[in-house]
C-alpha cells in the first residue's frame, strides 16, 4: 500500500483566478481528472476553433453520479462552455464520451450524463466488451434510447480529430479486440487507452508550396496519454504498435520526416496513470518511453479496498523519471518528480481534483481541495507555485 504526497506548504497559492486562467488562455486544452477515489472520472475543454467560438468537451469516464454533471453544469454557470443543445449545422457542445471499460468505478456515473445530456452528444466510444453488470447494461439501454449519438467500438491505431486535437487510441489491439469471445481478454486489457495531441492540422495547407519530398518541418505540439486502466499486457501491444522511430542517416529515411530525428511517439508531457497505478498497470519501458512532466494518479491513497496505489508501481514510476542504477540515491519526493495524487493533502487538507491548463510550452496546475463525493467548486482553486513544462 503507497501513500500520496504530503505537500509543503506555501506550494499552493491562493488568490489566483483558476477560470480567468482559462478566459485569457482559449487556445490551451483544460483538462480535469476529478476526484472519485479509486475510479476514474476526466473532463477535457478543448481549445476553441477560432476567436468567439466555444469550447467543446470531452469526457472520458465518469466513476460517480453528480460528479461530472455538477462539473459541467459549474463549467457553464462560469461561462466557459455552453451545454446548450446544437442547431443545425452546428456543432453538439460535448464531442465526445468514451467509456474506456464497463467496470463500476469508470462507468457508475454514465447513465446520468446520458440522461441529463443525451441530446448535446456527438459521439459515445466503448470497447465492445461485454460485462454482465447493472451499470453496463444500464449504460447500454440510455445509448440505444438515443440514436442522435454515433457509437463507436474503436482499437489501436484510429484516429480521430476534433478541431485541431488528434485523438490517437492507442489500445485495445485489435488483437485483443478479436479474443473478448473466443480466447478471452482480462477487462482490464479491454480498455480504451488514449494520447490527445494538439495543435495538429489535418491538411497542410498552408504548406502546399513546399516542393515534393522535401521534409515538412515539425512545429511543437501539447500531448497527454490517459490510461484507462489498461494492464501490462496490452501495454505491450502499445509498445510494439507505437515505435520509437530511431534517427536514421540512409538516404530513404531522409525522405521520410518522421525519420528525421528521434521520434517516440508515446512521448507525452502528461500521463494519467492506468489502473490506479495497481501493481498491473504499467511496466518502467512504459513510463521511460512516454517520459512524462506530469504523472498523475487517480486513487485514494494508502487504503480502499485494494490499496492503491500500489508501492511497487510508485517506485517504477520514480526509477523511470529518476534513474539511479548508476548512481544510487533515494529519490526526490513525489511532488518534486512532478508525481501529483487525487489523493494528495496539505496543511490545509485534501487536495482533491486535479486541472491542467495546457499548451505546448506552459502548464499551470490547480487543484480544487473537494472530496471524493463533494462536487468542485472552481472559485476555490489554487493554483501550484512551481513550473512544470
Amino acid at each position: 500500500m503507497g501513500l500520496a504526497n504530503t505537500i509543503p506548504a506555501g506550494k499552493l497559492l491562493a488568490g489566483q483566478d483558476f477560470l480567468q486562467e482559462v478566459r485569457d488562455r482559449p487556445d490551451a486544452l483544460v483538462y480535469f481528472l476529478c476526484n472519485v477515489g479509486d475510479g476514474d472520472a476526466q473532463v477535457i475543454l478543448l481549445p476553441t476553433v477560432a476567436p468567439e467560438t466555444q469550447r467543446q468537451i470531452v469526457v472520458v469516464d465518469a466513476a460517480r453520479v453528480r460528479k461530472v454533471p455538477g462539473l459541467l453544469r459549474a463549467l457553464e454557470a462560469a461561462q466557459l462552455v455552453s451545454l446548450q443543445p446544437g442547431q443545425p449545422g452546428e456543432e453538439d457542445p460535448i464531442a465526445l464520451v468514451v467509456a474506456s471499460h464497463p467496470h463500476q468505478d469508470h462507468i457508475g456515473g454514465m447513465v446520468e450524463l446520458l440522461e441529463e445530456f443525451g441530446d448535446r452528444i456527438a459521439e459515445f466510444w466503448d470497447p465492445g466488451y461485454f460485462h454482465a453488470i447493472p451499470a453496463y447494461f444500464r449504460m447500454m439501454a440510455a445509448l440505444e434510447d438515443r440514436p442522435n449519438i454515433v457509437y463507436a467500438q474503436p482499437t489501436s491505431g484510429l484516429r480521430r480529430w476534433i478541431g485541431e486535437v488528434a485523438i490517437s487510441v492507442l489500445a485495445p489491439s485489435v488483437q485483443l479486440r478479436n479474443r473478448y469471445d473466443s480466447y478471452g481478454t482480462e477487462i482490464n486489457d479491454a480498455s480504451i487507452s488514449l494520447r490527445l495531441e494538439f495543435p495538429v492540422s489535418r491538411f497542410l495547407e498552408a504548406r502546399q508550396d513546399i516542393e515534393e519530398g522535401n521534409p515538412i518541418p515539425a512545429t511543437r505540439a501539447a500531448s497527454l496519454i490517459l490510461g484507462g486502466d489498461a494492464q501490462t499486457l496490452s501495454w505491450a501491444y502499445v509498445l510494439a504498435d507505437f515505435p520509437l522511430l530511431r534517427k536514421s542517416e540512409t538516404p530513404a529515411a531522409k525522405a521520410i520526416a518522421a525519420a528525421q530525428s528521434n521520434v517516440d511517439l508515446l512521448k507525452s508531457q502528461v500521463f494519467k496513470v492506468s489502473h490506479h497505478a495497481s501493481k498491473h498497470g504499467i511496466n518502467l519501458e512504459l513510463v521511460e518511453r512516454i517520459s512524462p512532466n506530469l504523472t498523475l494518479v487517480s486513487s485514494v491513497g494508502g487504503g480502499g479496498e485494494f490499496n492503491f496505489p500500489h508501492t511497487v508501481t510508485q517506485e517504477l514510476i520514480r526509477e523511470a523519471l529518476d534513474p539511479t542504477t548508476d548512481n544510487p540515491r533515494p529519490h526526490p519526493a513525489d511532488f518534486e518528480l512532478g508525481i501529483f495524487y487525487t489523493a494528495d493533502t496539505d496543511p490545509q487538507g485534501p487536495l482533491g481534483s486535479i486541472a491542467l491548463v495546457l499548451s505546448p510550452t506552459t502548464c499551470t496546475m490547480w487543484r480544487f481541495g473537494d472530496t471524493s463525493g463533494g462536487a468542485i467548486d472552481l472559485t476555490k482553486a489554487r493554483k501550484w507555485a512551481d513550473r512544470l513544462l
